[in-house]
C-alpha cells in the first residue's frame, strides 16, 4: 500500500482531494494508511485464533473430534479481519475531514465556553 500511495501521489491525485465519496475513500484508505492497519491487526488475531485451535486440537483431541463443527472454521477466517477492519478503520472515518481539498486524518476542536448567567 506504501507503493501504492507513492504512485497516486507523485502522479498528482492526492496532493488536492475532492471532497466527494471518492475523494474521502482515498483519503481515509490511501493517506491514513487504514488498510495496512487493519491487515496488521487482522493477522495478528488470525494467528491467535490459530494457536488457540491449534492448542484445543492437541491438548483436547477426543474433544476437538466431538465438538469441531464446519462453521467454527468459517469463524475462524471471518472474524480476526472484522476485527481488524472494526477496530483499525472505523475510528479514521469519524476523525477524518477533507478541508479546502487537504486530507486532515485527525481533527481536533476546542470546546466553546458556556456562559451561565
Amino acid at each position: 500500500m506504501t507503493v501504492i500511495g507513492f504512485g497516486l501521489d507523485v502522479a498528482g491525485m492526492l496532493r488536492n482531494f475532492d471532497p466527494g465519496p471518492a475523494g474521502m475513500t482515498l483519503c481515509i484508505l490511501i493517506r491514513g494508511s487504514s488498510i495496512l492497519a487493519s491487515a496488521n491487526v487482522g493477522g495478528i488475531t488470525s494467528v491467535v485464533m490459530h494457536t488457540l485451535d491449534r492448542y484445543w486440537r492437541i491438548v483436547y483431541p477426543i474433544h476437538h473430534r466431538k465438538r469441531y463443527r464446519r462453521w467454527m472454521l468459517y469463524v475462524g477466517l471471518v472474524v480476526p479481519w472484522v476485527h481488524g477492519f472494526a477496530t483499525s478503520l472505523l475510528p479514521q472515518i469519524g476523525a477524518t475531514a477533507i478541508i479546502n481539498g487537504r486530507c486532515y486524518l485527525s481533527i481536533t476542536w476546542t470546546p466553546t465556553t458556556i456562559k451561565v448567567s
